[in-house]
């Protein structure tokens, strides 16, 4: 009798077991099978290019890069600050490419825009590729601190046939969010804009100013 009470309770405690296993095998996996949404920067502008402003054949050509960002910020996953010291990952929130090639292609796509000419070629080019003004940016923050404001940090500079024309740091800061990631990439991608914008604005004066363009008088803010 003894033995049969013993047994019984074995199983249960055994059956019990199990059970908790089972349930903490279960929610890895309900942990695991949550999508991941994808994440892409871009850099939109209420600047507008007037094409008629430049011809093609006369517009100079526009070299893009290299655009460098630190490497804790060149991974997949999402970061948001926790402290000015300490950052938290997510693997649920990531980006769809390189960081560094988001901002780019989001630079480039912009800027012709803004420009008025679509004589644009990103970095790396061909070493025969004869490059009028390059545009070189280092990002030195691009996330989301611990009070929710999305924050870009950039020093960037500008070469006209090779030899430096200027060179600036630039800061932008907008209110975003510490849970939405989507609030957060809308806001990281205003703060690229207002780069890209005033990338545009320099690179026109300069065109005026040292290549001897004849740009539109028309405002570029309509």
């Amino acid at each position: 009798m003894n033995f049969e009470v013993d047994g019984a309770t074995k199983y249960k405690s055994i059956f019990a077991w199990s059970m908790v296993v089972s349930a903490i095998l279960l929610s890895g996996c309900a942990r695991e099978s949550k999508p991941i949404q994808f994440y892409m920067l871009n850099a939109d502008s209420s600047l507008v290019g007037t094409p008629s402003a430049v011809a093609t054949a006369q517009a100079p050509v526009v070299g893009l890069g290299p655009i460098r960002i630190p490497e804790y910020l060149n991974r997949p996953q999402m970061i948001v600050a926790i402290t000015d010291n300490q950052y938290q990952l997510s693997e649920d929130h990531r980006w769809a490419e390189r960081l560094d090639q988001n901002i780019s292609l989001a630079l480039f796509k912009a800027l012709p825009r803004q420009l008025g000419t679509d004589r644009i070629i990103r970095y790396p080019w061909s070493q025969r590729q004869v490059v009028d003004y390059q545009v070189g940016i280092d990002i030195l923050e691009f996330n989301v601190n611990a009070s929710g404001q999305s924050r870009l940090v950039a020093q960037w500079f500008i070469k006209y046939k090779d030899k430096p024309a200027m060179n600036k740091r630039s800061e932008y800061e907008f209110p975003a969010s510490t849970i939405d990631y989507g609030v957060m990439v809308k806001m990281q991608s205003q703060c690229l804009t207002k780069l890209g914008e005033e990338i545009a604005v320099t690179l026109r004066q300069l065109m005026v100013s040292e290549g001897g363009i004849e740009l539109s008088k028309k405002p570029l803010v309509e």
